[in-house]
């Protein structure tokens, strides 16, 4: 079970479980739309006869002609050899990406936003967690022996701001965790709505409805391809996601949420014909869910980017100190010549 802060991945949606799943699942259903193509007696035939017209232009619907047992056999051998082989690709694509694959990254953010965390007493006192930012404290200590305005200067222009920045970029590293974590978690969601998608396609096949049968979309498979297959859909989903990107807001849900009745696929239909064309569908569905979230991630990456860029930028032109910059003193260009002069004097700071 790989994990990383507070989101692991469940062990069947990590590493080789979830490989091995997604290939044995892909390929049973394979052989269970073919299998069920082929006992599908009734609309094969009505299939088959719609082929071989077309094969045949001009023939008289009136005609008294049918396909021979070779015209049969072809088409029955197109339903085992072509008619679902985009079935095992079209679900080997989401091998990847791994929710785990970012990790390390998010493992070193925390580290860095531990580093430049710390505790704060009843007083206001803040002490920090990495013993290199203690030494901030220790200064501002130290200064409570001295007095003037010096000391004013020091601590309002210098010290004060750099526990600040301190603070704030632990911030920025916990933004950019939380989105990583964000990531991850959609990724699991992803994997977990493939393996579902799977389980309910096998189920559609093991209990085809009763209703009018549509013979009609039995040809359509036939010029199916990978390409035509995974196109993006247009309506509903297969996938539960949050639509804000906060990640206390998305861990409530839980990892992998159940589906409100109304959000989940019906892949039921008469045929395995059909049944396939749903399957397609809510693939289609499936990889817009995706995007759209892949999509809401890259904004929110750009946004923090955005406002940190903005936050530095302006306040190093103005020379302010700022939530993630100190201020340059003055003393930072001065010459050994200013100092001995006395050019400087400690409200000057």
């Amino acid at each position: 079970m790989a994990g990383t802060d507070d989101v692991t991945t469940p062990p069947e949606l990590a590493g080789q479980a979830y490989e091995s799943a997604v290939r044995s699942k892909a390929a049973q259903l394979k052989e269970k739309l073919i299998n069920q193509t082929l006992k599908d007696v009734d609309s094969f035939k009505d299939a088959v006869w719609s082929q071989w017209a077309a094969d045949h232009p001009g023939l008289d619907p009136s005609s008294s002609a049918e396909p021979n047992s070779t015209d049969i056999q072809r088409y029955m051998d197109t339903v085992r050899n072509d008619y679902y082989e985009w079935v095992v690709p079209a679900f080997e694509r989401y091998l990847t990406p791994d929710p785990d694959a970012a990790n390390a990254m998010i493992d070193t953010l925390n580290a860095i936003q531990n580093n430049f965390g710390g505790t704060a007493d009843g007083t206001g006192n803040f002490t920090p967690s990495h013993p290199g930012l203690v030494r901030i404290g220790d200064a501002l200590n130290d200064l409570t022996y001295w007095v003037g305005a010096l000391q004013e200067n020091f601590i309002d222009n210098f010290l004060s701001p750099l526990q600040n920045v301190a603070l704030n970029e632990g911030t920025v590293a916990q933004v950019a965790r939380e989105l990583l974590l964000l990531n991850k978690i959609n990724y699991i969601r992803h994997r977990n709505a493939v393996l579902k998608l799977l389980d309910a396609s096998a189920t559609a096949l093991d209990n085809l409805v009763t209703k009018n049968p549509k013979p009609a979309l039995w040809a359509t498979l036939i010029v199916t391809s990978i390409g035509t297959v995974l196109t993006a859909g247009t309506a509903g989903t297969v996938l539960v996601l949050g639509t804000t990107l906060s990640i206390a807001g998305t861990l409530g849900q839980g990892l992998v949420p159940n589906q409100p009745v109304e959000r989940q696929t019906d892949l039921s239909a008469p045929t395995a014909q059909e049944v396939a064309v749903n399957i397609a569908d809510a693939i289609g569905r499936l990889d817009s869910d995706t995007e759209a979230n892949d999509v809401r991630l890259v904004e929110g990456f750009k946004q923090a980017y955005d406002l940190i860029s903005h936050l530095r930028s302006s306040y190093i032109a103005s020379n302010t100190s700022g939530p993630l910059n100190v201020a340059r003193p003055g003393l930072d260009s001065a010459r050994p010549a200013s100092i001995v002069g006395a050019a400087f004097r400690p409200s000057d700071y």
